[in-house]
């Protein structure tokens, strides 16, 4: 039967971690997406499946929360479900836990998340949406009516804090000015490229991480951030990143970002994140 909530454990490997021996931000965001395809495989809701119906997913927007990130050597579970629709958007939430189960080969649908007295705890989660899109015309197409019929089957109430921009930002995004720092030049290479022929949803975030110095990302850790995606980058495609940073507290800094296309000098990508100092 199907629960609406799909899981997998996995390993915490010395590559997945930065130099502190923390998960990167670019990972767990892979990681959400291999519990994702498998799970949409399940529902026959794939991206081969979608292919054939001439439709694929688009992520639009995700808000991240990091609370304790999991470290090296641990084993911990990462759950996906999905909400009920909204309008054109497909939600889908992301849950990691601390797991004292080995890797599996095959998902942990249920209590092997939860063996153990540490087991369960949170680590990390997001809430995320996605849009169908026409491969033809590349404009979002409204769910069909069995995708109602997969959402909505799980609810779990998990921490989520308020979205960290405004309304207008998150749908018309930021402007730099003369009070940003950048731009920081990229180029969209091979290993960014997705099954969609564009640059991974998690290459922006790690470039958005990756246009502060050592100092601040050695001093400072990503706890939460928001990046809504409104236009994709092709292959080869040269853009930049800039950013703002507005104290918000002795021990945190907030940060807005903002991608644009060195071509066409529009706002692709843009999102805002809260860093706190390390103990």
């Amino acid at each position: 039967m199907d629960t609406g909530k799909f899981g997998q454990v996995f390993r915490i490997y010395n590559h997945y971690t930065d130099m502190h021996g923390r998960v990167k931000v670019r990972t767990l965001c892979d990681l959400f997406n291999d519990v994702a395809e498998m799970h949409t495989v399940e529902q026959k809701a794939d991206v081969a499946t979608l292919n054939k119906e001439g439709l694929t997913w688009m992520l639009r927007r995700i808000h991240l929360f990091m609370p304790d990130m999991p470290m090296q050597e641990e084993n911990v579970c990462v759950e996906t479900w999905n909400p009920l629709l909204e309008g054109l958007l497909v939600p889908r939430v992301y849950k990691v836990s601390s797991s004292e189960a080995p890797v599996l080969s095959a998902a942990c649908h249920a209590d092997v998340c939860k063996k153990g007295p540490e087991a369960g705890k949170i680590r990390a989660f997001a809430y995320t949406d996605w849009m169908l899109v026409n491969l033809k015309t590349m404009r979002p197409e409204r769910p069909a009516g069995w995708m109602h019929s997969i959402s909505g089957l799980y609810t779990e109430t998990l921490p989520f804090g308020p979205s960290l921009m405004s309304r207008s930002e998150q749908k018309l995004g930021f402007t730099p000015d003369q009070g940003w720092e950048g731009p920081v030049l990229f180029k969209a290479s091979y290993s960014d490229i997705d099954f969609n022929g564009h640059l991974t949803q998690s290459s922006y975030i790690q470039r958005m991480v990756d246009v502060h110095d050592f100092a601040f990302t050695d001093a400072y850790i990503l706890k939460e951030i928001e990046v809504v995606y409104a236009r994709e980058f092709k292959p080869d495609a040269v853009f930049s990143v800039s950013f703002r940073q507005d104290p918000v507290a002795e021990d945190k800094a907030q940060v807005s970002y903002a991608v644009l296309g060195a071509e066409d000098g529009k706002a692709h990508v843009w999102g805002r994140a809260l860093w706190q100092r390390r103990d």
